[in-house]
């Protein structure tokens, strides 16, 4: 199939055109009523003061804790150092990346399938991904882009035997690790598995040696970026925390204070909740569906290149579910979605060759399929494309720019904090919100951009104290003062000893130094 299909693929030129400009308008028009509305005080928060940070010199993990890699954090300086510091350039970088997102899909998808079974894959990211994550360019966002961006580099490089593109290939493979870096390591998984079975598949056209070559390009543009980032923040550092902070900490830590679980099926809920929960059980569906193919493939010696695709993306799809076992949320769920869209719509594409001539039930199971599809889409879009009518005011600060409920109210408070705490003075923001950091334009004095219960330890509150001890914060806000006083008794008795309780926002009591 795949062998067939190549010569289609480099003479669709127009019809490429005609489905780019279909998901383009599609994803624009989703994005254009939402990408500047909402806030998001946590994660988007991290992430726009963590750049911050790092525009003042500070480097991710030795400076500051995060439990995500660097380079989001630079780019995202990057944006602000091009645009202005605010969260409106940083919604445009994540309107640009949403925007990207569904033609990255598609590109990959020409590879081994025709435009129809690529548009297929590609339209739903207009709906299922960063709508739902306020348009916030994470960590996480950035790495399926580049990843995204490695395969599209070096599906061409073994398929079409221009295997200097695998170079460009390797040095997004690299890029990648350091944007989220268990995505990429499931995208580098993937594609040595992808050049290990195309090299068993029967009747293939593409040679062991051609294939070896690529690989060894790819691993060649790996090290050129890998090699000598390792070294600086050795040099500098880095290195101790940033295998403390993404390597040991996942395993050790995160899995225990951050897990949710699955939704169940068997339980009433209204049927918008229950498409959802659905949602969580489908990949596996899919993927369990296509590995007994694959099974049935091997046993009957008809492994062939079409069989080496799906065994890719059976693999890969399989490794970006992971994501969602431990923290089984919309959010995570909605970040392993892109390689299973390639999956089903390649997955489609070999029953649709198998049933070709039976034209009856060719045109019906089709149907069937997409109206399946489509239903599902419609039956989650109210959840995955969170309502935003009620966002109408600007949020009219210098870092703002954002429309949000309520924003003179939060403009206001947001400058009685800048009036009461002087630009050459710190704050703190607990146990969760870094935005107030971002939007006031004032530091904050410790390591810990956040806390959250578990993750830090007694050791980690004490050293928290004395860092602020060094740097006195003029106010401290604190919500959440229940659950703080349950886990960092430590931080409350320094508030009790230091500080003077002057009133209350909402959840966010406001404390002045004494």
């Amino acid at each position: 199939m795949a062998s067939t299909q190549n010569p289609k693929i480099k003479s669709a030129g127009l019809g490429d055109l005609l489905c780019a400009a279909l998901l383009l308008s599609f994803a624009l028009a989703i994005a254009y009523p939402r990408w500047r509305a909402g806030i998001d005080w946590r994660d988007e928060g991290l992430l726009a003061y963590g750049a911050v940070r790092v525009m003042h010199g500070e480097v991710p993990q030795r400076d500051f804790v995060s439990v995500q890699p660097p380079l989001s954090f630079y780019t995202a300086a990057g944006i602000f150092k091009l645009f202005g510091t605010s969260l409106a350039s940083l919604r445009g970088f994540g309107l640009a990346i949403f925007l990207v997102l569904p033609l990255l899909i598609y590109g990959v998808g020409r590879n081994f399938m025709g435009a129809v079974s690529s548009f297929a894959a590609a339209a739903p990211a207009c709906v299922l991904g960063l709508p739902y994550c306020n348009f916030v360019p994470l960590a996480v966002w950035q790495g399926i882009a580049v990843s995204l961006a490695a395969l599209l580099f070096f599906l061409p490089a073994i398929f079409l035997s221009r295997q200097w593109l695998a170079v460009p290939a390797g040095v997004l493979s690299a890029v990648s690790l350091f944007l989220r870096h268990d995505q990429a390591v499931y995208t580098i998984i993937s594609i040595v598995a992808l050049t290990i079975v195309l090299g068993l598949a029967q009747g293939n056209s593409i040679s062991r040696t051609n294939l070896k070559r690529a690989l060894v390009f790819w691993l060649v543009g790996i090290a050129v970026i890998f090699v000598p980032a390792v070294l600086v923040w050795w040099k500098i550092g880095a290195l101790p925390e940033i295998f403390r902070q993404l390597i040991v900490f996942p395993f050790a830590t995160y899995r225990k204070t951050s897990s949710l679980p699955f939704p169940r099926l068997m339980v009433w809920r209204p049927i918008v909740e229950t498409a959802v929960a659905v949602m969580f059980y489908l990949p596996p569906f899919v993927q369990v569906i296509a590995a007994l193919y694959l099974v049935q493939s091997v046993i009957s010696r008809r492994f062939r290149r079409r069989e080496a695709v799906l065994c890719f993306l059976v693999v890969w799809s399989a490794l970006f579910y992971l994501q969602v076992l431990i923290r089984s949320d919309f959010t995570h769920l909605v970040i392993t979605l892109p390689p299973f869209f390639l999956l089903t719509a390649f997955g489609w594409s070999i029953v649709h060759e198998k049933i070709a001539d039976y034209c009856n039930v060719n045109i019906a199971l089709s149907a069937t399929f997409a109206g399946l599809a489509a239903l599902l889409l419609w039956l989650v879009h109210s959840f995955a494309l969170p309502d935003v009518t009620r966002a109408e005011e600007e949020l009219k600060l210098d870092r703002g720019g954002v429309r949000i409920e309520h924003a003179r109210a939060l403009t206001d408070f947001v400058q009685r904090l800048q009036a009461d705490v002087p630009p050459e003075r710190s704050m703190l923001a607990l146990p969760y919100q870094p935005m107030f950091y971002f939007l006031c334009e004032r530091r904050n004095p410790t390591r810990w951009n956040y806390l959250w219960p578990g993750d830090q330890s007694a050791q980690d509150h004490e050293r928290l104290v004395e860092d602020a001890e060094r740097d006195p914060p003029a106010m401290v806000l604190l919500a959440q003062e229940r659950e703080v006083a349950g886990f960092a008794p430590t931080i409350i008795e320094y508030l009790r000893v230091h500080y003077l309780w002057s009133g209350k926002v909402g959840d966010i009591g406001i404390y002045v130094r004494f």
